[in-house]
């Protein structure tokens, strides 16, 4: 059965609400718009998956200020997949406090519950290139970044960066590098480390992101959670200051708490 006048004045009001509950910061009606158990894939933004409306209220918070100020939804285009189901396709626009904005679309799966439509999957994926080529930007070469940190990849962490690519270290310590430079040597010196190195990385948390005048370069404060075979669990805070070039790190000014990465490995500061 096709979807009814009604369905399609529900799903595209639903859509709209977005905007106008995040945007006021009435994070706790998340309820209006998602199922409790919602996907919200922003993995092209550096943040992952969440999932459950607690989780999204939570990043929400984190974000702070780096949230924007105004969310609006165009160009919805509504498919029905079966009788209770339905994909959403729709583009976003972003603005930011200082006044810049940015352009998302929202790939959604809505379902319909005892209390009408809901989102229960949402991916946003950042428009960054004209003409529908996908360019890579700083927040998804910095999620690669990290997950070749949590993998221990070698052969990702060595994609990641350019050949003559630079990785700084302004907070360091006697017996550590300031400053790497060229991806051979940024990419031997990281994978020797792991080889010692009883902290085990199993994800990160993003506390902000900043954009700059440069949009290749983004300030992003993060914690690194994991296992220490030492100490336990861990979360090492740090902010990074990353760089891109043809969807490549550029350059990296790695602010590393050294007290923080000194406990977890259980030696005194």
């Amino acid at each position: 059965m096709a979807l009814t006048e009604q369905d399609r004045i529900d799903i595209t009001d639903l859509i709209n609400l977005h905007g106008h509950l995040i945007d006021a910061g009435e994070l706790d009606q998340a309820g209006e718009l998602f199922t409790p158990d919602i996907t919200y894939d922003v993995k092209d933004f550096g943040f992952g998956s969440l999932h459950g409306t607690a989780a999204l209220r939570e990043a929400a918070l984190a974000l702070g200020s780096a949230n924007p100020v105004g969310h609006h939804v165009t160009n919805i285009v509504i498919t029905r997949i079966d009788d209770r189901s339905a994909r959403v396709h729709s583009k976003g626009i972003g603005i930011q406090a200082d006044g810049t904005s940015g352009s998302v679309v929202y790939d959604d799966v809505v379902v319909r519950g005892p209390d009408g439509w809901k989102i229960s999957h949402r991916k946003v994926s950042a428009r960054r290139a004209p003409l529908g080529v996908r360019g890579v930007g700083p927040r998804e070469v910095l999620e690669r970044f990290r997950q070749a940190s949590i993998t221990q990849s070698a052969d990702d962490m060595r994609r990641v960066y350019a050949a003559d690519a630079v990785h700084e270290f302004p907070f360091t310590r006697p017996g550590l590098p300031s400053r790497l430079t060229g991806r051979d040597e940024i990419v031997t010196w990281i994978s020797a480390g792991w080889q010692d190195n009883p902290l085990r990385y199993e994800r990160y948390r993003t506390l902000a992101v900043h954009a700059t005048s440069d949009p290749d370069t983004i300030i992003v404060e993060q914690e690194a959670l994991g296992t220490s075979a030492i100490t336990g669990e861990f979360a090492l805070p740090n902010i990074v200051v990353l760089t891109v070039r043809d969807g490549e790190i550029a350059h990296l000014r790695d602010y590393v708490n050294i007290p923080a990465a000194l406990a977890a490995l259980g030696h005194d500061t």
